[in-house]
């Protein structure tokens, strides 16, 4: 409704310009044919106009700026599947009501329509019909005679055609049949059915109706008595009943018909009016329909030649995802996009490598090798989103994936991926995750990549609305000139291997609040989400300090990825290593956010040991299928619509701890939508069963869970 009331603004707004510009130069002048016909396209323009989208391209070359290194978002793919409640409104919206007024106000004026054409109908039926030279005579004594109607004349039995008066009705109704006064009637009757709102169409009726006596007058008095036909008009004492469609003799008002038979038929009258039209009609055309759109042009990027590995995801035998309907498939849309952006890439110091031109089964393995055979500087594989049935309608939007930390390029990943979303953010019709996602099961292509390596996953194939627009040429163009600027931007980052590059990209380099940590080791700073720690030769990985008290000599600090460290501590000082030495602990309270997650790593209460990360997530029991029966069967789908909640889409996440025995506690909503919705959703997680307890080295351990339950409160 929206959309349509934005058109109808639009419409009267167009018709408004124009009706203004014919009532100051054009009304009430003699030529009335050219009158009638710019009143009739005024209606189409103003309705067509708005339709109209003329896009005028213009360069506009992308400047360079530093790219803003986002922080990586986490994500469990060993999550349960959303399981989406959806609840309907049974009220009335303001919306909708609004639409349904405007509807049922369209629907009285087509009846009104109706009715007058069956009237009309009744006449023909019931008076006899006389047929000269194509022109059908009805003989009636009907109220509103005589009048027109498309080629009918309805002439009154009580005026003599052989009279002077006679003839110049009889020649005025045969004018308005002549010039098919009646389907300019019937068009804009129909038009206000629908745009009834439209007060200028209400405006142009009345002058088109003026407009056709005006015409019929002329004809009427030629080579006859004005006055006479004149004072024939002012003493006419027949009822008025008038049909909205039809050409009656006696239209009220006459004084401007009266005036028009008296004005001098052979002035030297102006065109300037008529000629002046041109521009306007013009110069509204063009604000109606032409839009500016800039073309992004990358090419900025001139130094070493650089080899871009271009994977389009799936193929062959894989079809990868498939849209709801199983007309589309994945595997032909990110091939579709992969060729298009080599298509569009106009930079010779960009070697651009498809690994697939045609519809052929790589393994990841196979993708891996041919990207590693390439040695390659950047490697991209397009690939589209999918989600269950219930949630497809719902979750929409791309997102970029990166390697996890454990691997070398995560970092340099991390960077470009950053650069992929910064161009995106700006022109893209479907919504962007602003954070690069790494997942906790890893990708195979992303981990054996030799070089900054990303998966876009460009929209899910499941939600129409996203499917519908990745089928378009507008967004295959616009996922390759984004991908193309972004490989150029990081492109000339790596190639200023100077201070000042550097800089600009670190400095933008967000810590975590709850888990960061920024150490210096007397040369360098380093940035780290979960350095290792080490009290007087005890290893732990603690997601914070907080929680301690610690009193000691000496602290000495290793940055990220340090040899020396790694070597004497192991693989969990990849990371950045705190190393605590003849220390005491003052303070030490376990806090449910303490964790380990690396294999020898361990929390220093002994064998409680709480996990966040885990070789394989607590399960609720029976997998996917029993959570789905049983949320069903527990959640009141209409709770968020009964505590007034507005229309939405509500995520709510319940945390809560699943022990060795699979025993639930501590369970808490971390979100607050409010409505009802997250204490159900504690609720539905307390009252169920005992869980599948989490996996770390083979042993069952007491991990926390988050689990997202999505309420949908619709129309």
């Amino acid at each position: 409704m929206l959309l349509f009331a934005f058109y109808i603004v639009k419409v009267i707004i167009c018709s408004g310009v124009l009706f203004g510009y014919y009532w100051l130069l054009l009304r009430n002048k003699i030529f009335h044919q050219y009158n009638r016909f710019y009143l009739l396209a005024s209606i189409v323009l103003s309705l067509l106009a708005p339709l109209v989208q003329i896009s005028i391209t213009h360069n506009a070359r992308t400047t360079m700026s530093a790219i803003k290194l986002l922080q990586v978002v986490n994500n469990s793919n060993e999550y349960l599947d959303e399981i989406v409640i959806v609840a309907h409104k049974n009220n009335f919206t303001a919306e909708q009501v609004t639409s349904l007024l405007y509807l049922l106000t369209s629907i009285v004026f087509a009846t009104i329509f109706i009715q007058v054409l069956l009237k009309i109908r009744t006449l023909l039926k019931q008076h006899q019909q006389t047929i000269v030279n194509n022109i059908r005579f009805v003989n009636t004594t009907a109220k509103g005679t005589p009048f027109s109607f498309l080629q009918y004349i309805f002439w009154n039995d009580n005026i003599d055609v052989a009279t002077t008066t006679g003839n110049q009705i009889f020649k005025h109704e045969l004018a308005h049949v002549q010039q098919k006064h009646s389907y300019d009637k019937l068009f804009i009757n129909a038009v206000l059915i629908f745009f009834w709102c439209n007060p200028f169409f209400w405006l142009i009726r009345k002058e088109l109706n003026m407009i056709h006596e005006f015409m019929a007058d002329k004809i009427a008095v030629e080579d006859s008595d004005t006055e006479a036909f004149a004072a024939m008009i002012l003493q006419a004492t027949y009822p008025q009943y008038n049909f909205p469609f039809t050409n009656p003799f006696f239209y009220s008002p006459i004084k401007r018909r009266l005036l028009m038979l008296t004005k001098n038929k052979n002035p030297k009258a102006s065109y300037i009016g008529r000629v002046l039209v041109l521009p306007l009609a013009v110069l509204l055309f063009a604000a109606f329909t032409l839009k500016t759109k800039p073309i992004k042009t990358t090419s900025f990027y001139t130094g070493k030649k650089i080899t871009v590995v271009l994977d389009a995801g799936h193929g062959g035998k894989d079809f990868g995802a498939i849209s709801t309907d199983g007309n589309i498939t994945e595997k032909d849309l990110s091939l579709a996009i992969a060729k298009k952006i080599k298509s569009l890439n106009n930079n010779g110091d960009i070697n651009i490598i498809l690994s697939r031109e045609t519809d052929i089964y790589q393994s990841p393995k196979e993708k891996a090798a041919f990207n590693t055979e390439q040695h390659p500087d950047l490697f991209i594989s397009m690939h589209v989103d999918a989600t269950t049935k219930d949630s497809a309608d719902v979750k929409s939007g791309m997102q970029v994936l990166v390697a996890r930390n454990d691997f070398a390029n995560a970092n340099s990943s991390k960077l470009f991926a950053s650069a992929i979303i910064n161009e995106f953010s700006s022109d893209y019709k479907i919504p962007v995750s602003m954070f690069p996602v790494q997942l906790r099961n890893g990708v195979w292509v992303l981990q054996q990549s030799i070089c900054p390596a990303v998966i876009i996953e460009a929209g899910y194939i499941t939600n129409k609305k996203d499917v519908a627009y990745l089928q378009t040429e507008e967004a295959k163009e616009t996922i390759a000139k984004n991908v193309l600027a972004a490989i150029e931007k990081y492109a000339v980052v790596q190639s200023n291997a100077s201070t000042t590059a550097s800089r600009a990209t670190m400095d933008t380099v967000p810590v975590s609040k709850s888990s960061g940590f920024m150490f210096y080791n007397g040369e360098k700073m380093f940035i780290s989400d979960s350095p290792l720690i080490v009290i007087n030769n005890k290893k732990m990985i603690n997601s914070s300090l907080k929680n301690m008290q610690i009193n000691s000599k000496k602290i000495d600090v290793y940055g990220p990825n340090n040899g020396e460290a790694i070597k004497k501590f192991g693989p969990e000082a990849k990371y950045g290593v705190l190393v605590f030495n003849d220390a005491t602990i003052s303070k030490y309270v376990p806090s449910k956010e303490d964790i380990t997650h690396a294999d020898k790593a361990y929390a220093p209460s002994g064998d409680d040991k709480i996990f966040t990360q885990v070789e394989n997530e607590p399960k609720f029991p029976g997998g996917e299928p029993a959570w789905r029966k049983f949320l069903e069967k527990n959640l009141y789908p209409g709770l968020p619509i009964k505590n007034g909640a507005p229309e939405g889409i509500y995520a709510v996440i319940v945390k809560f701890l699943v022990s060795k025995d699979g025993t639930i506690s501590n369970v808490h909503a971390e979100t607050k939508h409010g409505y009802g919705m997250d204490s159900a959703a504690v609720e539905v997680i307390k009252k169920g069963p005992k869980w599948v307890p989490a996996i770390q080295n083979g042993y069952n351990v007491t991990a926390y869970r988050k689990q997202p339950i999505t309420f949908v409160v619709s129309k």
